[in-house]
């Protein structure tokens, strides 16, 4: 199927910035900051592109609003809940921008994406997990195998309670298009990051080669890469010491929020086994851990009660991540059983400069570099782990100068950039947003 498909590539064709005064309203759904998430992370670095372009209206949860409004106190934008939003519909000359992810900060958009549809930001192909807390949060498991029925699955009794909840997650439903079919019908342009977004996404729709149908709205855009800041020396080792890292320490860093896609336990055994031959072996799982979710630090208090095992760092500012990163010698950027998109931090973390690990699924393969050693997600996936420890301590001593490979790596990454990628988030919004009008007309 060669589906049509828009590209940042096609960036020089967007829509001309509206003249001062005459700028269209544009309201952006989204987690943002002070939350603690990647989706909040992301949109900011285009808050201020967007606000040059539209009345930007930033839409918070009703819980988060308070705090949104004062983080950005004197911003060139505006900051409301969900009641005053409701309040200002309908708004036929007005954009509306969703930032969705696999997230439960997510789950407010819901309630707005199909009733004033827009551009939808499509961080994951598999909602699996926002499906889920969805239905928690309306006291209503029972109906997720009900849902799943609907989409044409029937799991075995082992995996379904009595009332219709789902006991534990099968890895094969995880990685489904669920959610995203209704996500997708109802958008008018959504933004994917990679080819397979893209693929994944449009086999989970009805009819997608229909003419001016869903095929059509789909604009692909590249997750940004931010350059690391310029820090001094004294700067990092800061950071460094912090952590206990010393100079002869072989580094491994697991980068971002530590949820169980990223395969930390994995990682933990096969540094385990690795570190028995390698006493320099030091790992930082380099992220804010959700103990709810998944607590890796009761696993590695476990294995090492003593309180010399791999450090749990907690939430990390921007930099001090960038400074784990250009110290790593060997970073995991892992994801199973649900791998929907990249989120920006396989290429952030080959920035660094060090060698990097990731799985050989979903959109990983796209993005290529002379630091990336890719592994097959299986049982074996341990002792792969552990292999590319031990080929990484042994070529350590060969490689080329850090400074050498973080410049290429940079100049290879300069595309990718917010300011280099804001037309195509442009022209998807206003693409849509005429679709609707030519559709009403």
């Amino acid at each position: 199927m060669n589906a049509p498909l828009h590209s940042a590539a096609g960036a020089a064709a967007a829509v001309a910035p509206a003249a001062d005064g005459e700028r269209p309203v544009l309201y952006l759904f989204s987690a943002l900051p002070p939350q603690r998430n990647g989706l909040a992370d992301y949109i900011a670095e285009y808050l201020d592109a967007l606000a040059r372009d539209y009345k930007l209206v930033l839409v918070a949860d009703n819980s988060a609003s308070r705090d949104v409004a004062q983080h950005y106190a004197g911003a060139p934008f505006e900051v409301i809940d969900e009641a005053r939003f409701t309040a200002r519909m309908p708004d036929p000359d007005a954009r509306v921008l969703y930032n969705l992810g696999n997230n439960k900060d997510c789950i407010f958009l819901l309630d707005y994406l199909h009733r004033y549809p827009g551009t939808v930001i499509l961080h994951d192909v598999s909602l699996f997990y926002l499906h889920q807390i969805t239905l928690q949060q309306q006291r209503a498991n029972g109906m997720m195998n009900r849902w799943l029925q609907e989409d044409g699955y029937r799991l075995p009794d082992v995996f379904v309670g009595s009332d219709g909840a789902l006991t534990s997650t099968p890895g094969f439903v995880y990685q489904e298009c669920l959610m995203v079919k209704r996500v997708v019908e109802s958008a008018r342009s959504v933004v994917v990051h990679s080819g397979y977004a893209h693929r994944r996404a449009l086999g989970g729709v009805s009819d997608p080669d229909a003419p001016n149908g869903l095929a059509s709205r789909f604009f692909r855009m590249p997750h940004f890469v931010l350059s690391p800041p310029e820090l001094t020396h004294a700067e990092s080792a800061v950071t460094l010491a912090r952590f206990g890292i010393k100079p002869d320490d072989f580094l491994c860093v697991v980068p971002g929020f530590l949820t169980g896609n990223k395969m930390l336990y994995e990682v933990l055994v096969a540094y385990q086994r690795a570190r028995r031959r390698h006493p320099r072996l030091k790992l930082v799982y380099a992220g804010e851990e959700r103990k709810d979710e998944y607590d890796i630090s009761s696993k590695i208090a476990l294995l090492y009660p003593d309180g010399d095992g791999p450090i749990v760092s907690g939430y990390l500012a921007s930099d001090e991540l960038d400074v784990l990163l250009s110290r790593a010698d060997l970073s995991f950027v892992l994801r199973y059983p649900t791998y929907g998109e990249t989120s920006g931090i396989l290429p952030r973390a080959v920035m660094g400069g060090g060698r990097v690990v990731t799985v050989d699924i979903g959109s990983y393969p796209e993005f290529e570099s002379d630091l990336i050693q890719r592994v097959p997600v299986g049982p074996g996936l341990p002792a792969a782990l552990e292999a590319a420890i031990d080929g990484a301590i042994a070529g350590h001593a060969l490689e080329a100068p850090r400074i050498l490979r973080q410049a290429e790596a940079r100049r290879r990454t300069a595309a990718m950039a917010p300011g280099a990628l804001y037309d195509s988030l442009r022209r998807a919004i206003e693409q849509g947003f005429q679709s609707e009008a030519r559709a009403v007309a």
